[in-house]
């Protein structure tokens, strides 16, 4: 994409980056909507800062995420002891310090970028809190993408906790004006007033368009999107649906295992360009492009990709617990679901992202019908202690309630009593006294006659 009406942005970072290299460290915001062209930005410093060592993770929209994904996105790419201990499974403050320690070693210019920011899970957003408040003496810039749409998401209260770091930068990105798009059009037989009007600006949506060689302007950057899958061959449209699916970053050896014979339709998908290349992994040009392929699968077809996807990411030994569980989702694969979410709800509790081990617990429990009653118990016990930190009180409250019966149904009246009394707790969150009385009750007269326990103490 053609950079335009950035150079004044473009200035901004360059001067950041110098900052950096002298170091004093620097955090910076990058925000603005989908396809006002924050990666182009970036992208360009990297082309004009080649002598720095870049870096780059980025957070997913496609599925509840794996914990902090774009730290271990990082550790590969920059080594040392960080993704032995992503392998082990090591705390996070562990992790969040080794990012630190390789980011303060004396060498060149770091320049970290992490991508999509909005899609983040709670302890990467605790991760840039942690940078941000340590960055100020590190030869390091830490560039972060966002759209700046949610109100309500997390990372709008980090963003107060870092905006008054003197580490902290912000760059806002606005859509183009009429004469920007009148020279991204240069060229096309498309009205430039006309486009202006319909895109707003967004520079994507104006590449779409004018691409898409549409001679009546379309409303709707996703008929563009379209149209040039429709250009493709059979076999390069199956291949284009298994990639919407499989995520905005695609691992060409994920491809492979996929489909047989994959080589010339990916070849064709690139020249196509709703697919590039990026380093050793490919990816879609935006997350728009990859929304308009995916929303474009046939309903019936979608069960059938997912389980080709799974069983290749299980070819190819994937760990990442939130991505199988996605897929076993969509294929219907009930007990991979019950394994892969609980798996990652677990994983996502001990890093403190609540809101996604609440979520996995979900899932895992809209399969859990035909378990055993202690089993789909236990999920819904730690749904409901993950629903309580994040200030979901009636969910929790209705969570314990499932427990308490499916416990009955195990025969276990320790862990019975033991809900019931977790169950008094939320009923007082609830500000309902009389309820959350009643349970305390019932809960000491079902511990009592078991004896001494951590439980009826």
């Amino acid at each position: 994409m053609e950079l335009l009406q950035r150079q004044s942005s473009l200035s901004e970072l360059a001067r950041f980056a110098q900052e950096a290299r002298h170091g004093a460290g620097r955090l910076v915001l990058v925000t603005g909507e989908a396809g006002v062209g924050k990666t182009t930005l970036v992208e360009q410093l990297q082309r004009d800062v080649p002598d720095a060592r870049w870096s780059w993770g980025a957070c997913d929209g496609l599925f509840t995420p794996r914990p902090l994904g774009p730290l271990f996105d990082l550790a590969g790419q920059l080594g040392g002891e960080l993704p032995g201990l992503c392998q082990a499974g090591a705390p996070r403050e562990q992790l969040f310090g080794a990012l630190l320690r390789q980011l303060s070693e004396p060498a060149e210019l770091d320049v970290v970028v992490v991508e999509d920011v909005h899609w983040a899970d709670e302890a990467t957003v605790d991760l840039l809190r942690f940078l941000g408040r340590r960055l100020k003496d590190v030869t390091a810039l830490l560039i972060v993408t966002y759209r700046d749409e949610d109100p309500g998401h997390p990372l709008r209260l980090a963003l107060g906790d870092l905006a008054g770091m003197r580490s902290t930068r912000r760059i806002t990105l606005a859509p183009l004006s009429a004469e920007g798009v009148r020279q991204l059009a240069a060229g096309s037989s498309l009205d430039p007033a006309e486009l202006y009007r319909l895109t707003g600006g967004n520079p994507f949506f104006v590449t779409e368009l004018v691409a898409a060689g549409i001679p009546e302007v379309s409303a709707a950057a996703r008929d563009a999107v379209l149209a040039r899958a429709a250009r493709l061959s059979r076999q390069a449209r199956e291949l284009l649906d298994v990639a919407a699916l499989i995520g905005t970053r695609i691992e060409p050896q994920l491809i492979a295992a996929t489909s047989a014979d994959s080589a010339a339709p990916m070849d064709e998908i690139l020249a196509s360009g709703l697919i590039v290349e990026d380093g050793p992994r490919l990816k879609f040009r935006h997350e728009i492009a990859r929304l308009a392929a995916e929303q474009a699968i046939r309903a019936h077809r979608r069960g059938a990709i997912h389980a080709r996807i799974l069983a290749a990411l299980r070819t190819l030994g994937c760990e990442d617990d939130a991505r199988m569980a996605f897929h076993a989702e969509g294929a219907s694969d009930g007990e991979a679901v019950l394994r892969y979410a609980t798996s990652a709800a677990r994983r996502a509790a001990a890093l403190a992202s609540h809101r996604e081990a609440a979520a996995q617990f979900e899932r895992a429990l809209r399969f859990a019908a035909g378990t055993d009653p202690a089993t789909a118990a236990a999920l819904c016990d730690g749904l409901a202690y993950e629903a309580s930190l994040i200030d979901r009180w009636q969910d929790a409250a209705d969570a314990r309630e499932h427990a308490l019966e499916l416990w009955r149904q195990a025969g276990d009246p320790l862990r019975e009593g033991d809900t019931m009394r977790r169950l008094s707790r939320t009923m007082w969150r609830l500000c309902r006294g009389a309820d959350a009385l009643a349970a305390a009750e019932f809960a000491l007269a079902t511990l009592e006659p078991l004896g001494p326990s951590p439980e009826l103490a």
